[in-house]
């Protein structure tokens, strides 16, 4: 009995120094208590995704025959216009003179020509004029729509009297007047009229060359008779018989410092006709004019404008 208590306390005092004496021994002699090995259990494999990579296998290029370029559509080029001809002048033809206008004649109506008066004219308003005639001076009032006479021109603007031959006369502005329409009403006429008088004459030219190019020698031409030659040139151009009719005053509208050209002689029916061709004044201006001398037996009968046949003052 004794000896099984005897290994019951053995037993005991083993298991006691080796939980608790043991523990502080082996830490003394650095003695790792027995452990029990731990199982570790290794984690399964995650599947690994193979990578699948697709070899595209590139086509070898296959050489092909190349083909034909197509040929080139013909380009339609249009034909270029060919030069217009120019016109084939008529050297004989009448070439109308450049006529400038009113505003440009009259310097924009600052210079009247002395033929624009006297001549009557309406007011356009009330005006209380002051006539002068020397020293002496009156008042007068003339109403809108009422006449007066423009006998003058004053600067810019116009001397204006009662009658044409009052010696009273008054200055007003010309745009308190219709003489620039009165005037240039007048200038449009004599526009026309000029163009076809220089037309006239220009025919009656080409008619007289052409009568004079056929026409028999002077000796035998039809109405000429002993006396009746043809009027003599002088060296400077001009014909002495001529300017003897313009000095006599036989006609006094020419003058001879005026004469641009002179014609040469043309009998008709037994008459030398000279054409000259001269600058005139006029109530727009001066202008180029022609008129012939009518000769006959050496002395001049009379003188015409070319073309309308009136005769020349």
């Amino acid at each position: 009995m004794k000896g099984i208590l005897v290994l019951i306390i053995a037993a005991t005092l083993g298991y006691l120094s080796y939980q608790y004496a043991y523990p502080i021994l082996t830490g003394f002699v650095k003695f790792e208590k027995h452990k029990k090995p731990e199982i570790v259990v290794a984690p399964a494999p995650k599947p690994v995704k193979k990578k699948v990579v697709a070899v595209v296998e590139t086509p070898k290029p296959v050489m092909e025959q190349p083909k034909p370029a197509p040929a080139p559509k013909p380009v339609m080029v249009a034909p270029k216009p060919e030069p217009m001809p120019e016109p084939v002048m008529d050297p004989n033809a009448f070439i109308a003179p450049v006529i400038p206008s009113i505003e440009e004649a009259t310097k924009n109506w600052t210079d009247l020509p002395q033929s624009a008066f006297p001549r009557q004219v309406t007011m356009k308003r009330d005006l209380e004029l002051s006539m002068k005639m020397g020293a002496n001076s009156a008042s007068t009032k003339v109403k809108s729509g009422g006449t007066m006479f423009a006998v003058g021109q004053d600067g810019a603007n116009i001397l204006v009297s009662t009658s044409n031959t009052s010696p009273m006369k008054g200055s007003v502005s010309i745009d308190d007047t219709d003489l620039k329409e009165v005037l240039s009403k007048g200038y449009e006429v004599w526009k026309v009229t000029y163009v076809t008088t220089l037309k006239k004459a220009h025919e009656f030219k080409l008619a007289a060359a052409e009568r004079a190019k056929n026409a028999p020698p002077a000796s035998k031409a039809s109405g000429a008779k002993a006396g009746n030659d043809k009027p003599a040139k002088d060296k400077d151009g001009t014909y002495p018989l001529l300017l003897t009719s313009m000095k006599s005053g036989q006609v006094t509208e020419i003058k001879p410092a005026a004469i641009k050209e002179w014609g040469e002689p043309v009998l008709t029916d037994g008459v030398w006709t000279v054409t000259v061709k001269y600058e005139t004044e006029t109530m727009f201006g001066k202008f180029d004019t022609e008129a012939q001398a009518f000769v006959k037996n050496g002395a001049v009968e009379k003188w015409i404008y070319t073309g309308s046949g009136e005769v020349v003052p």
